[in-house]
């Protein structure tokens, strides 16, 4: 495909992925500058010349999700040979475990995080540990969400996106995050299908590409499309109007929407990075899937976001930062709205742990794009991952403190994840399955109360409203293998869904009902106090009148 292959350089160049011009061009791109050098190299800290930091294991803890539904990860870089000529291999950070990182500076700070990753860990590794139970959630029906944050230079975009290689559809060792979730959501879905071929289950994938560039929303995918509005909708939920959406069916078609919108990306040259993502980029997925069992249709679809947020790394005052970015004319407008755009994101995530503490806040969504877009991933219906990039140099000690503050109140936050699930079906099947359930529920109290399970109970009879008569339903136990035990315990789960998208729509429905029973009542009294103030000048005026009347007789 000689599109992707050109849009791919294109890629490489404006991000500074291309190699050295001595070198042979190899058939996988290497990384960025920031990640050239070599780490047993610029592997010093600072106890002594060439002392090389520990390495930590990392291991995945599958039970996390369960009880979480924010994960903070910190990923450190290894120095650039810039700082190296700066500050020589002095670094402002050390790793204490797999959790734990300090900051050197004074005071010496601590923090503990979920996740710490060295240098040493590879795009590979940190996939496995975070990206891969990502999916994971995504195919269970939760909206999930991941984005890099830290100051330009930290190694985001590498992370979020890495080397892509257009043309072979194959991952090289540098690819980032994004690229390696959708290689890894196909194989899932393809494995599913198999699985589940009896169900008849269809999955479907849409994939939109946006930036917020000036605080203005533009679409990647068509570059005509530019100062799109975000839109709220009580089923859609928070969505961009008009955004190029495109179906995708295996991963080799999400890599070119990749390519074909990081190129028309905006990117510019500062002081701290010679190619600095000069906007905040999302990648979105919507991931739908239908099945089919005991005559209900299943409905289940989850939104996965992938964010590469603009570099944060004025901090202090505004002379001070132009001047340490290099900040001038458009940079400056640019540098002024990602500022914008970052402190209110840092003022969202401080009202939302303060909202867990039990304070009654105002959140700020809406005073930026950026949040008003990701309001369900910072504090809705997301199991999101953050994952805060940090340089470990000593010139960038400011930076990666504030960094490192940033990611600390983000683990605080409390996001309330619940499966996008709904089921529909024959009223009459709805009701069996119900019947079962109440059986099962019998059988195990039985079971617990220590009585002897009757099997020849489990045919009963059920009867319906309005039906000439009824019939005999053999339930679980009554000519069924134990082999299918399994087969039940996957039923009965899908009953209790069921019942539970039942219960939420009555439950709705209630909700609507009492709201316009209180608009009625609202609408009563202003009529009622129309009515009185109508009286009142009726009055007035008939006072009036006897008045003039009085007056004119005297």
């Amino acid at each position: 495909m000689p599109f992707i292959s050109e849009a791919a350089s294109a890629i490489k160049s404006r991000f500074g992925f291309l190699d050295q011009a001595s070198e042979p061009m190899p058939s996988v791109r290497s990384s960025p500058d920031l990640f050239k050098s070599a780490f047993k190299e610029n592997l010093r800290d600072d106890h002594g010349e060439g002392s090389v930091n520990p390495s930590f294991e990392l291991s995945e803890d599958p039970s996390f999700w369960k009880d979480h539904n924010v994960q903070v990860i910190i990923r450190i870089r290894p120095l650039s040979t810039s700082e190296i000529s700066l500050q020589g291999n002095s670094k402002c950070v050390r790793q204490d475990s797999f959790q734990t990182i300090t900051w050197s500076g004074h005071p010496e700070s601590r923090f503990t995080f979920d996740l710490v990753a060295d240098e040493n860990v590879s795009q590979e590794t940190l996939f496995k540990l975070s990206g891969v139970a990502m999916v994971d959630n995504c195919m269970g029906g939760y909206n999930s969400c991941m984005f890099a944050y830290g100051q330009t230079g930290s190694g985001k975009t590498h992370t979020m996106l890495g080397d892509i290689d257009g043309g072979t559809g194959r991952h090289g060792v540098n690819c980032g995050m994004t690229p390696r979730v959708f290689e890894y959501l196909f194989s899932r879905i393809q494995k599913e299908k198999e699985a589940r071929r009896e169900e008849k289950l269809k999955f479907t994938c849409k994939c939109s590409f946006l930036e917020i560039y000036n605080e203005q929303i533009l679409d990647l995918l068509d570059p005509s499309s530019t100062n799109l509005q975000i839109r709220e909708d009580t089923k859609k939920g928070v969505y961009v109007d008009n955004l190029t959406e495109v179906e995708v069916t295996r991963a080799r078609d999400v890599i070119q929407q990749l390519v074909q919108g990081s190129t028309n990306r905006k990117v510019a040259a500062t002081n701290m990075n010679h190619a600095s993502s000069r906007s905040h980029s999302v990648f979105t997925c919507i991931i739908e899937s239908k099945w089919e069992a005991q005559g209900v249709t299943h409905h289940r679809f989850a939104r996965l976001n992938l964010v590469d947020l603009a570099g944060s790394e004025r901090l202090n005052k505004v002379k001070r930062r132009q001047k340490s970015s290099g900040a001038e004319g458009e940079r400056l407008k640019e540098a002024t709205n990602i500022n914008k755009s970052l402190s209110t994101l840092g003022l969202v995530i401080m009202n939302l742990v303060n909202i867990s503490n039990g304070k009654s806040l105002h959140v700020p969504y809406r005073d930026s794009k950026l949040t008003f877009l990701l309001q369900d991933s910072l504090g809705g219906n997301s199991k999101t991952i953050i994952i805060a990039n940090i340089s470990p140099s000593s010139c960038c000690a400011l930076e990666t403190l504030s960094t490192l503050k940033f990611a600390q109140r983000a683990k605080f936050i409390r996001n309330h994840a619940i499966v996008n699930e709904d089921a529909s079906g024959d009223v009459l099947a709805m009701r069996m399955q119900i019947q079962q359930l109440k059986k099962e529920v019998s059988r195990l109290r039985g079971l617990v109360n220590g009585g002897a399970e009757n099997h020849e109970s489990d045919v009963w009879t059920v009867s319906f409203p309005g039906s000439p008569g009824s019939f005999k339903w053999e339930g679980l136990y009554g000519s069924v293998s134990p082999l299918i035990s399994d087969k039940r315990a996957s039923q009965k789960k899908e009953y209790e869904v069921a019942l539970v998208g039942a219960f939420r729509r009555e439950k709705d429905k209630d909700i609507a009902l009492q709201a316009l029973a209180s608009e009625n009542q609202a609408a009563m009294q202003l009529v009622g106090a129309k009515e009185r103030s109508l009286v009142f000048c009726c009055l007035n005026l008939k006072n009036s009148f006897f008045f003039f009347y009085n007056f004119l007789n005297i």
